[in-house]
This record gives C-alpha cells, structure tokens and sequence, in this order.
C-alpha cells in the first residue's frame, strides 16, 4: 500500500518507496479500529506505534479535531517511547509555528520524565507540540532525543510547563548522543512559564554531535538572570559542532526586570563547538553575551551590534 504524503521541505507530495499511513484522532479514535482510515482512525500514538513497522517509512498522522487542548492532545500517562526507524510523524493541522494543535502531552497529574523517548533514527516529524506541564518538581524532561539522523519541521518542544518544573535539569529538549538531527522552523520553550536558573531549552549531553538548527525561536519567560537558552551538560556534553543558522533567542522578564547573563551555557570543556550563523540574541533590560564564561568555544559570524561588541545582540533603543 503506497500513500503520499507532504513534505514540508520538499514543497510538496512524495510517495515513499513502501509504507503504510496509520491515521490518530486523539478525541474521536478508537484503539480498536485498524487505523487505515481518517474514518477508522485510531486514539493514541501508543497504539499506532505497536501496529507501524520500522524501516518501510511507514507515516502515522496525528490529527486536530478543533482548536482546544482537549479535543486534540493525545495525552500520555507513560512515556512515550518512539523506537522504530524511518517510522515519520505526522501533525495534521494549520501548521502554525507556536502551540500547534495536534499536540502531545502529559495527562493531568501524570508525572513524566521524559514526557518523549525518540530513540528512532532516520524519521521525519512535522506539525506537532510536545507540551509537558505539571506541578511536579521531578518532571524534568520534555523531549528525550537519542536516535540520530531524524529531522524534525515546525515542531513546538514546550517543556517546563509549570514553574514548579524549573529545577536542575529541566529542559524542552535533551540531545542525549543525539547525532545529526535537523531542526527546522522549530520552537524550544515556553513563555506561558517561569523559568528559574535552573531550567534550560536544550541540554546537550553524552556527546552529542553534529545537530543542526535552523530557522528557529528559543523563547523563555524568565525569573533568573541565570537562565540559558541552550546548555551543555558537561565536559563531553558536545562533540564535533552544533549549528544554529538564523536562529533567534528571545528572553522576557516580568516588567522588563530581569537581564539574561548568558545564552549558553558551557562548562570547562574538552571537545565540540557552537558556531552561530545569522543568528541574534534579545533579553528584556539590556545586552546578553553569548557565553559569559569566554569558553571560546562558541563561534559567531555575525556583525558586531552598535552597542556591544559580542556581535549579534540586538540593541533596544
């Protein structure tokens, strides 16, 4: 059974060489449908996932059946482990860039760490959220990435969803060996939240290496001069580069109060490096480095701002 489907980078309809759709309407679905049809969908990516097979691009679309949460989240009380390779994701809805509408997220009170296990290599995901928000100090991770080679589209990684979550270790995203991944016209974190220092957008850990952004918004509400948009674990937290080419992070404060001290956020380290292309960096009352630390670790082509020498950090005047 051949089906197209839309790739969003290549502008168009493509028709995998083998391949099954499998269709999830998180509020109308049935778990004990087969899943072949929009009319037949089935209720959960749970579901979905035990019936796909790996490695025959086999597509599972997820889709919106209106504008509420509610109708339109399938909602985990586990995590979600994502492990079968070249099995690609689906979001059917408008395709807006923020808090898209077909959404996964932790059920009310479920206390997940990570909400996301994708240990799957060589998948494609487009227009989905992954929300994680619970009062819950040890619901740390969002989106827990391993596999390599996936390319994620117009994905929404909203972790720390609740202020109670901003504790060490809390991220939208974790690059756990994770190795080259794109992201594309994607956003990492939330501005519905407050992060404290201890939170961060994406944490690279275990060596991740050579994940590519592109396109894409870092975006924080912040109580803490200490918040990173992006940090690296440890020593070995990065190997070879990560890449960030037009990518914009924004950071906001009650009142325009709070300063960010740092984008990045980078230990003593012994191996990798950030080289930013095009990209620009905004923090509510006045100019934030790159990295604070001088690591020389991340590499920055763009022109220095009139009023900093940094480079790349928009001025407000």
């Amino acid at each position: 059974m051949l089906n197209p489907f839309y790739i969003p980078s290549l502008g168009g309809m493509a028709t995998p060489s083998q391949g099954v759709v499998w269709h999830v309407k998180p509020d109308t679905g049935s778990d004990g449908n087969d899943g072949l049809t929009p009319d037949t969908a089935l209720r959960t990516l749970v579901r979905a996932h035990q019936l796909a097979f790996a490695n025959r691009n086999d597509i599972v679309r997820l889709y919106s059946e209106s504008n509420t949460a509610a109708d339109t989240t399938d909602y985990q009380t586990a995590t979600l482990t994502w492990s079968k390779d070249l099995l690609h994701l689906e979001g059917v809805c408008s395709g807006s860039m923020v808090s898209q509408r077909a959404r996964v997220a932790n059920a009310t009170a479920s206390v997940l760490s990570p909400l996301i296990t994708w240990s799957a290599d060589g998948c494609l995901v487009s227009g989905i959220q992954f929300f994680h928000g619970v009062a819950d100090a040890t619901a740390l991770v969002d989106f827990n990435l391993t596999g390599t080679r996936n390319r994620f589209e117009n994905v929404h990684f909203a972790g720390v969803g609740d202020a109670t979550q901003s504790a060490a270790g809390a991220c939208s995203l974790k690059i756990d060996a994770g190795a080259e991944n794109v992201f594309k016209n994607c956003v990492i974190g939330l501005d519905t939240s407050t992060y404290d220092a201890d939170a961060t957008g994406v944490l690279f850990d275990s060596a991740a290496t050579r994940n590519w952004f592109e396109d894409c918004l870092f975006q924080g509400f912040i109580s803490a001069a200490g918040y990173a948009h992006v940090t690296v674990a440890d020593a070995t937290g990065i190997d070879r580069w990560q890449i960030f080419k037009n990518c914009l992070f924004l950071a906001e404060s009650t009142n325009k109060s709070v300063t960010q001290t740092s984008v990045f956020s980078i230990p003593a380290i012994s191996q990798g490096k950030i080289l930013l292309q095009g990209s620009l960096a905004v923090s509510d009352g006045g100019a934030v480095d790159w990295d604070s630390n001088n690591r020389g670790i991340v590499w920055n082509g763009a022109v220095a701002a009139a009023a900093g020498a940094a480079g790349g950090i928009m001025t407000n005047q």
